[in-house]
């Protein structure tokens, strides 16, 4: 998937080609006089047919009055879909966006505040930190669904020939550095690469301590704390830590230098274990897996999916009753089991799919506990806000500089927190 939190998700290879569905106009009752919802999920199609269908039919089971229409939309073209029909009131009634995407209609007011609508109870059943990721000023513009969590994904071959211990993994940036030392001056190798073709360095950030925004939305991060967080990184390109790749690749080119053993360690999210399976078998047998790397702060990433109720829905209370039934512990459990993910709900993740895993277990089955027992601890760490895409844009842009030292990274710091305020 794509975007700031592409990594976290399984990307799915198959497209639903969906007409002019920005078009279409929903309808309040069917022909047969039954209340009506259409729901738009993103790229879910095919290989959740099944699953979807029998969940509609379950609900409208216990909804005996209501008919719901699914209509799953492409990735790539759902932002522009949705803003579209938002704008010629034709927006359908359920929407699954992510928060970045839901945050641009959250400003405009065009989403149902789930926090004013929904029950405590309904509410507790989330994780905190998680509920967190959908909410804007005062107001909570969506539904969690499905989330993932990054794990560490290291060679334990290479550590080993770096003198390291195979079954202790770093579980701090401060510990990444000492690892990449040791591994570059034994081995030659990185240790890692985190790009800046989406959120991951500048998440690494606030891991380490930088604030991003203060409550005004003004530039929070030219203090002590983040000039730290600045310096990681420039120090690391200047003592050669990091491959120059950081500066222009992708995330795609660390999974392509961990496949060729250029690489010991992938800040990732579980689903590419599979893809190291699969072109590269002789690194994935010393393949294994640990927690998510953080910082001081002791916090950890999270990508979340969520659902959404336009403010326009004609069948409204309808529409968030179907957005619960649709994000309730039992059916995100069995979601999750089809789609590797995580669900957002407390009880879903107690059950033993996500906390039992023998040490001989397959390695997707030890990344899947490690991945859930982290959900507590994880949140956007990039939060829903006017113009973040600037935001990150910007620091890049900075930090860029003063790695290629261009600039000091106190100039570099400051320059980007007066950028960011003179928007």
């Amino acid at each position: 998937m794509q975007n700031l939190n592409r990594r976290k998700f399984i990307g799915f290879s198959t497209l639903f080609l969906l007409g002019a569905c920005g078009a279409q106009t929903t309808q309040s009752t069917s022909t047969s006089g039954k209340s009506k919802i259409v729901f738009w999920t993103m790229q879910l199609k095919p290989q959740f047919d099944k699953y979807m269908t029998d969940l509609i039919a379950a609900f409208v089971k216990e909804n005996p009055t209501a008919e719901v229409e699914w209509v799953d939309v492409p990735w790539g073209e759902m932002e522009t879909k949705i803003l579209s029909s938002v704008a010629a009131k034709t927006a359908p009634d359920v929407v699954n966006l992510n928060p970045q995407f839901a945050s641009k209609l959250a400003e405009k007011k065009a989403l149902v505040d789930m926090a004013a609508t929904i029950s405590e109870t309904d509410k507790s059943s989330y994780f905190p930190n998680i509920w967190k990721a959908n909410q804007l000023d005062t107001a909570t513009f969506g539904l969690p669904w499905y989330v993932a969590t990054d794990i560490t994904i290291y060679n334990r071959s290479l550590f080993e020939k770096a003198g390291l211990d195979p079954a202790k993994p770093p579980k701090t940036f401060e510990e990444l550095t000492k690892v990449s030392e040791q591994i570059k001056a034994k081995t030659g190798k990185y240790a890692f690469l985190l790009t800046m073709d989406g959120g991951q360095v500048l998440e690494a950030m606030v891991q380490m301590g930088m604030k991003l925004l203060d409550a005004n939305g003004k530039a929070a991060f030219n203090d002590a704390a983040g000039k730290t967080a600045f310096d990681y990184w420039v120090n690391l390109f200047e003592k050669q830590l990091i491959p120059r790749e950081i500066l222009t690749e992708s995330h795609r080119k660390a999974i392509e230098l961990y496949q060729s053993g250029e690489l010991a360690i992938l800040l990732t999210g579980p689903q590419f274990l599979k893809t190291v399976a699969l072109n590269a078998p002789e690194v994935a047998k010393v393949t294994d897996v640990g927690a998510q790397i953080t910082g001081s702060t002791g916090k950890k990433s999270a990508a979340v999916m969520n659902v959404a109720v336009p403010a326009t829905s004609s069948n409204q209370a309808l529409a968030v009753k179907f957005a619960l039934y649709l994000t309730n512990a039992e059916n995100q459990l069995t979601f999750s089991k089809i789609e590797n993910s995580l669900p957002s709900t407390i009880k879903s993740v107690s059950d033993r799919y996500f906390t039992e895993a023998p040490k001989d277990a397959p390695l997707l089955d030890r990344a899947r506990v490690i991945s859930a027992s982290q959900l507590s601890q994880s949140e956007v760490l990039i939060p829903p806000a006017k113009d973040i895409e600037k935001l990150r844009k910007i620091i890049y842009e900075e930090l860029q500089l003063a790695m290629l030292k261009e600039k000091p990274s106190e100039k570099a710091i400051a320059s980007a927190a007066e950028r960011w305020n003179s928007l």
